[in-house]
């Protein structure tokens, strides 16, 4: 049995530098972003307090501090990269999808970047680059070109003229699964039960999306294989006609924690999607303490890191954007 003590150490270390929830708080109060990257600095996230910095100067130097530590963990990890590959595939997932939809919505190039943490498939060139197309297919196009895996999947989806953004999300969530899959086959029974429950959550997630609406296709070509859902209820979910009646199918066949959610948040996809990190976040954090041995801690440092790096991007932009005080804490700062 692989054993993860010294570089759970190590992650220990790495997760003390983490901005506690009562820094996070203090921070939302910053006048300006000169008194944020001041805050920044004598913090030690930022090496200097960048007098004169704009929001995107300070969101690069905070992905750039983001991706430092992701470097330092794969060179600890020797032969154990199995837990951290599924780690950085469901980063780069979220990046991609983050991109994308940018790109489909007109979000500014910067925007576009909010958050989101270098990895050494998606290094802090390759997303500059990524978040400057304006066409899906460019964006599929760069990644083909820079041997990223899931480039392949996103060019065929996007061939339509008028790309459907449905299609290529499920592209890229399809992709992670079946990378996902490969690689914890032989990587043991956690990592192998943490990718099935990614995959129930996106499959729930796709269900109740097709439950709002016509299907023009069988449902059965949405499905993602691997998880605890099978076909059948995740058809009959995906065509019930009504994402609450969906949520009920899926809350009959998985029960759990996840089904409940999927319950609460049937009508808001977004709400949805958020409740869904904070629950893959506080089964992390419950796994880490149960075998503080295994991967579980490797793959909950990643976790908060996005949390935090999230948070502070929405402080950046929303102090750009003049808004001041406790009026930030609808962008998510102080939630970690």
């Amino acid at each position: 049995m692989m054993n993860w003590g010294d570089v759970n150490a190590r992650v220990r270390g790495l997760g003390s530098r983490l901005l506690p929830p009562e820094e996070m708080s203090r921070l939302a109060e910053a006048d300006d972003l000169q008194a944020l990257a001041r805050a920044l600095a004598t913090l030690g996230v930022l090496s200097d307090e960048m007098p004169g910095a704009t929001a995107p100067a300070i969101e690069l130097a905070l992905r750039r501090a983001a991706g430092a530590p992701v470097r330092i963990l794969r060179r600890w990890l020797g032969d154990r990269e199995g837990a951290m590959a599924v780690g950085l595939d469901v980063e780069d997932c979220r990046s991609l999808r983050a991109l994308i939809r940018g790109a489909a919505e007109g979000v500014h190039a910067e925007a576009r970047l909010t958050g989101l943490i270098p990895t050494p498939a998606l290094p802090e060139r390759l997303l500059e680059e990524l978040a400057g197309r304006v066409r899906v297919r460019d964006q599929a196009t760069l990644l083909i070109a820079a041997g990223h895996p899931y480039g392949p999947a996103i060019l065929a989806a996007a061939a339509e003229t008028v790309p459907d953004l449905f299609s290529i999300e499920l592209a890229i969530v399809r992709t992670f699964a079946e990378r996902a899959l490969r690689g914890a086959r032989s990587a043991g029974r956690f990592l192998r039960d943490y990718v099935r429950g990614l995959i129930d959550s996106d499959n729930c997630r796709i269900a109740l999306l097709l439950a709002g609406t016509e299907l023009v296709e069988p449902a059965a070509s949405a499905f993602l294989a691997g998880g605890r859902l099978s076909p059948g209820d995740f058809e009959q979910a995906a065509a019930a006609g009504d994402p609450h009646r969906a949520a009920r199918i899926l809350d009959a066949a998985l029960g759990g924690r996840l089904a409940s959610l999927v319950v609460r948040h049937a009508s808001d996809p977004a709400a949805l999607e958020e409740a869904l990190e904070v629950h893959d976040l506080e089964s992390l954090r419950h796994h880490a303490r149960l075998d503080p041995l295994g991967p579980a801690p490797v793959l909950l440092y990643l976790r908060q890191l996005r949390q935090q790096s999230i948070a502070l991007g929405r402080l950046v932009w929303s102090l750009d954007l003049g808004l001041r005080g406790r009026a930030r804490g609808s962008a998510g700062v102080g939630a970690l």
